[in-house]
């Protein structure tokens, strides 16, 4: 195996390769991934909690051990902040819990470290894990390493920008509204969004911790810098609570290179800027130049109202465990707002009897059995993961969802509510369909962009197998200027 870059910008696959092979010890990596983030990352704050000293011991003892160990070990990561790891602070960003500090391990923080990885730090959120912008009154702002004026996303942010920054090279993000794949999208990373389901969220916060994990459309996966390290997290991540009775056995796909997909390309669903959808659209070009079948539909898939079920559902799961003064602060937000407007259908689905919530789920069911319908004539589903590229910071107002109703973006030129930069990564949420998003291959208004690539309930494989092939196609990872590395990866 060849190295390409400096080892901070190695791949997983690559930097276990050099472990296992001894080019590097895991306690030498460990100490320059560290130095690392603490030479850059003053302006960005991915990284917001460190235990280096009980890594170090861990790194010595792989070492030690001359590299034997599970499937990562000695690999240095960091986790997303709402993940509960032993030892460190667990609070999403919320003032009520900024003392509490884990005693023990979330369900994906225990698998990593029983394949060896060896977790040095927690990563960024915005409060409750809940915006597409990673602030939070307890460890502030993150900024986005291809400009700092810019957001890394949300609620994966920090996991996003560490990535980018060569902190680590494999991180674990939590998603119910994008939240994996918009900071992959604005940052020019990889990230799953896997079925829902097939990874358990046990141990993650919201909700509060000691309670079960929300279900009903909360997914947890892999962020990386290629393809191949998303499908090596999938491996690790993926499968039953032990105990729980079941199996997990995703299928593997058949196809072996681009030409066997048949891809279908949607841009205009919802509010897109027309530059970054000419970039998927030219994508879209290089894909046939590969061989792949690609038929540009001139209609979304057959599914009405898609966007008004899923926001219904959406904040139904969030209000269910919000108090009575929080359910009242949507409503007088709203008030400010037309009836039938986003706002005004946010703060009446936090009210959600369970008779309505129920035929949301009847709806849902419906849907589901549609896409996969659907996906009998195509592979993939390649779409925009947001209406535009990362965007400038809106921070003064306040934190949580409730602000965001007031809030807008600028989409291409045209103003659109800020809430509605949820309808692309609906689109997968609500019907427990696997996305994963790389990077388009041209910048977007000076700013990476990636792509939702959406497949058939459990096709994961598939999925990562397409944006495998992607990688080999296209070339992988590129990172910010300025922060070293080659220019291509």
């Amino acid at each position: 195996m060849s190295y390409r870059s400096e080892p901070y910008y190695w791949s997983a696959v690559e930097t276990l390769s050099a472990l296992k092979a001894r080019k590097i010890g895991a306690l030498e990596l460990l100490d320059l991934m560290v130095k690392r983030q603490s030479d850059l990352d003053g302006a960005t704050n991915a990284v917001i909690e460190t235990h280096i000293d009980e890594a170090r011991v861990a790194a010595k003892a792989f070492d030690d051990a001359k590299g034997k160990g599970g499937a990562l070990a000695g690999l240095p990561m960091t986790i997303k902040e709402s993940f509960e790891v032993e030892g460190f602070h667990t609070n999403a960003g919320i003032p009520d819990l900024a003392n509490y500090v884990s005693r023990s391990d979330s369900n994906v923080a225990a698998r990593v470290k029983a394949q060896g990885a060896i977790i040095w730090g927690k990563t960024n959120v915005p409060l409750a894990t809940a915006d597409h912008q990673s602030y939070n009154p307890v460890y502030s702002l993150t900024r986005n390493p291809w400009n700092l004026e810019r957001t890394v996303g949300g609620s994966s942010g920090g996991s996003a920008a560490a990535l980018a920054s060569g902190f680590t090279a494999l991180e674990i993000g939590s998603d119910i509204g994008g939240s994996i794949r918009l900071p992959s999208h604005y940052c020019g990373v990889w990230g799953h969004k896997p079925t829902h389901g097939v990874v358990s969220g046990a141990g993650h916060v919201p909700p509060f911790p000691g309670t079960k994990p929300l279900t009903a459309l909360s997914v947890y996966g892999p962020m990386a810098r290629n393809a191949a390290d998303l499908e090596l997290g999938m491996d690790i991540l993926a499968g039953a609570l032990p105990g729980s009775g079941w199996k997990l056995d995703l299928p593997r796909p058949p196809q072996k290179s681009l030409s066997e997909f048949r891809v279908a390309v949607c841009t205009h669903w919802f509010p897109v800027d027309p530059a970054y959808a000419q970039a998927i659209e030219s994508f879209a070009d290089e894909l046939e130049k590969q061989g792949a079948t690609v038929t540009r539909l001139k209609a979304a898939p057959p599914v009405e109202r898609y966007e008004d079920l899923y926001i219904a559902a959406l904040f139904a799961v969030i209000g269910s465990s919000l108090p009575e003064s929080e359910l009242e602060t949507y409503e007088r937000a709203a008030s400010r707002h037309p009836k039938g407007s986003l706002p005004d259908r946010v703060a009446r689905a936090t009210r959600s009897s369970l008779g309505a919530y129920s035929s949301m789920v009847d709806q849902q069911n419906k849907l589901m059995s549609i896409w996969a319908d659907w996906f009998q004539d195509f592979d993939i589903f390649l779409c925009p993961v947001s209406m535009t590229v990362a965007f400038p910071h809106q921070t003064e107002d306040g934190h949580g969802p409730v602000p965001q109703m007031d809030r807008v973006l600028d989409v291409g030129g045209e103003i659109r509510p800020y809430m509605e930069n949820l309808y692309w990564p609906g689109v997968a949420t609500l019907a427990h369909l696997p996305s994963t998003v790389r990077p388009l291959l041209d910048m977007v208004r000076g700013m990476p962009a990636g792509v939702q690539c959406i497949g058939p309930a459990f096709g994961d494989y598939k999925t990562l197998r397409f944006a495998a092939l992607c990688d080999e196609a296209f070339g992988g990872f590129v990172c910010p200027p300025g922060y070293g590395g080659n220019a291509r990866n």
